[in-house]
């Protein structure tokens, strides 16, 4: 039996949709129109060219397109959609669901990387409502529906689940009809396709990419990723933020803690328990994201008896003793490091002498392979503190968990 069979109605859709089951292993085709022989084990994304057409047209494209595809061919269907609701999507769902023979249609149409989200079964595009975007004002073909609960209306049953049902798990029993799905984090999105995945239903996913990455997440999980950052720089600063925005978890760890060595199992037992929950976290100093604790860590080192050359090593030290202890009792799918001093006292602590370099992220970040030592094959992102765009944590943390 193949895995995935996504029905697209774009070639780049069909394409950046299927880059998702790519990321993680799942061999994957995209064909053009109409099924033909796929090899043992294949996914497929079918690419319809449909957006464009009149509703009636896109119905028959799509019926088609289906005509040679056995149902029972696919575990796990999807309906690709826009995210800006652009095209036919209420007619070729209707027409993807009868082919395929579903009992419920679960839609979740987010992709909050992108800015895309849904709430109150209102799509919304960088915090503005779609049909007030330029989506709502296309010449061509302009978005005249964004509450997607009225946009499936037409169908026998809709029903709406909002974040907090989501959220906290509290599911419904169904039978037959759609499946409105708020969702603004791709953690929403995880939570609504492990659900889905758990009925013992024929269901059809209909969503962007955003909903196929949650999907293979299911079926092919990975390991959280930790990084560490104590550079000063205002990029780094940046990037950090720019991470938190992306809904990647940072814990600051308060420089004072550090040179006093004050409660660093706490914030090792806090990493644990995000970890546990299969978070990426940034292990960051709290300097890095407040000048005025720079300056109460001058005060405290000089309290101390440290010079301020002696504060920067101390504080990375600690730092980087709070990474061991997390690493001690847990697996982790890779280790970032930005700053080339937080990076050799990391290394230094955890006995590493040596590191294959494998590729490059982007410019100017590797990837690195350890070599020898427990800690053999662990991979690692190094980066120097003020390089790189304000996505550059956020990118080498998704690189690293998805090997």
């Amino acid at each position: 039996m193949q895995t995935y069979l996504i029905i697209a109605d774009d070639f780049t859709g069909a394409n950046d949709t299927g880059l998702q089951l790519v990321r993680r292993g799942v061999p994957t085709r995209v064909q053009i129109g109409h099924l033909r022989e796929l090899p043992a084990r294949y996914s497929l994304v079918l690419d319809t060219e449909s957006r464009n057409l009149c509703p009636q047209e896109a119905r028959e494209t799509v019926r088609a397109a289906l005509s040679d595809v056995d149902p029972s061919s696919f575990s796990i269907i999807m309906k690709k959609i826009d995210s800006t609701l652009r095209g036919n999507i209420v007619d070729e769902v209707g027409e993807v669901a009868k082919h395929m023979h579903v009992d419920i249609i679960v839609v979740a149409t987010a992709f909050p990387d992108m800015g895309r989200i849904c709430m109150d079964s209102v799509v919304y595009v960088h915090e503005k409502r779609l049909k007030e975007t330029e989506h709502g004002r296309d010449p061509h073909k302009p978005v005249t529906e964004d509450n997607l609960c009225t946009l499936f209306g037409s169908f026998h049953r809709v029903v709406h689940l909002g974040l907090d049902t989501i959220r906290s798990r509290s599911w419904p029993m169904l039978r037959d009809g759609v499946v409105v799905c708020d969702s603004t984090s791709n953690e929403d999105l995880n939570l609504i396709a492990a659900w889905a995945l758990s009925l013992n239903k024929r269901v059809l996913f209909v969503g962007s990419a955003g909903l196929a990455e949650a999907l293979v997440n299911q079926q092919h999980p990975t390991k959280p990723v930790l990084g560490l950052v104590a550079s000063l720089s205002e990029v780094s600063r940046k990037q950090v933020l720019y991470a938190r925005k992306k809904g990647i978890c940072t814990v600051s760890v308060s420089v004072c803690d550090l040179l006093e060595k004050k409660g660093l199992h706490s914030y090792a037992e806090r990493i644990r328990l995000l970890l546990s929950q299969n978070k990426d976290v940034l292990l960051v100093a709290s300097s890095v994201l407040e000048h005025a604790e720079y300056e109460a860590s001058l005060e405290t080192g000089a309290r101390l008896g440290l010079k301020e050359s002696q504060i920067g090593i101390a504080v990375r030290l600690a730092l980087s003793s709070i990474a061991k202890e997390v690493m001690e009792t847990h697996q982790i799918g890779g280790l970032f490091l930005t700053g080339g001093d937080t990076a050799f006292g990391i290394l230094e602590l955890l006995q590493i002498s040596e590191v294959e370099i494998r590729e490059e992220v982007l410019l100017g970040l590797p990837l690195l392979e350890v070599v020898g030592t427990k800690y053999d094959s662990l991979r690692l992102v190094t980066k120097a503190g003020a390089f790189g765009g304000e996505d550059a944590i956020a990118y080498a943390l998704r690189v690293l968990r998805e090997l």
